[in-house]
């Protein structure tokens, strides 16, 4: 019972924040800022020695901070973007990572106690009616349907459990390692594995960009004001 509540807490935790959204801007930037050599609009910052491009985001009209992406699912740029998850419906970035570690390391004891439970269940069963696996499969199929499920829910869940935790102690977001981000040059956000880990998992939340509670605008709106009139 106390698995579950934490399962179904860290999984509303997870949905619920805002991961990170960088809120657009209604206004475009300057040209000087524009790279005459593509025609797209760059930015440099420098990071503990290391220099690093700021993108700049067409739809949301900003520059990127390092580390953010514009999601295509969400249609948001997202700070410390690390992944959109399909399971959660939600993207996973700087201010909802931590919760979605805890999601996935509770819902992995929880399907190894489910899994070593209907074990148990299966082998008492055999030993009272005297039956086989085949029998067991006739009489109680639901039990070892658990138990397959379970038993695959594991191998995923470990295993996205595992490649988290060794992005955390690197402090490296799934998308830097799709990406091959730091292949080249050295991981500017790499302080070693403690600090590293005390950063992801405990330093301070910052507050959200975005006032939900806002009046929306409908888009059409927001360009017909920039439209001349006449």
């Amino acid at each position: 019972m106390i698995l579950s509540l934490q399962v179904i807490v860290n999984l509303i935790l997870v949905t619920a924040i805002d991961p990170g959204i960088i809120p657009r801007s209604t206004q475009q930037s300057s040209v000087e800022d524009t790279d005459s050599s593509n025609g797209s609009r760059r930015k440099k910052v420098t990071i503990n020695g290391v220099q690093l491009k700021l993108k700049y985001c067409r739809i949301c009209r900003i520059f990127r901070p390092p580390r953010s992406c514009h999601c295509a699912i969400c249609d948001n740029c997202v700070e410390k973007f690390d992944h959109h998850c399909p399971w959660v419906g939600q993207c996973i970035a700087l201010r909802n990572y931590r919760f979605y570690l805890a999601f996935l390391i509770t819902a992995l004891v929880f399907f190894i106690y489910i899994f070593a439970f209907s074990c148990w269940r299966i082998h008492q069963r055999m030993l009272e009616s005297g039956t086989g696996l085949f029998g067991m499969l006739r009489n109680c199929p639901e039990t070892l349907a658990l138990t397959l499920f379970s038993f695959a829910a594991i191998w995923f869940l470990g295993g996205l459990a595992i490649f988290h935790s060794s992005l955390t102690a690197i402090n490296q977001t799934a998308y830097e390692n799709f990406r091959t981000r730091y292949d080249g040059s050295p991981n500017p956000y790499d302080k070693g594995i403690i600090s590293n880990i005390t950063e992801v998992l405990f330093s301070p939340l910052p507050p959200s960009r975005v006032d939900f509670r806002a009046e929306a605008m409908p888009r059409w709106n927001v360009e017909d004001e920039k439209l001349p009139l006449g």
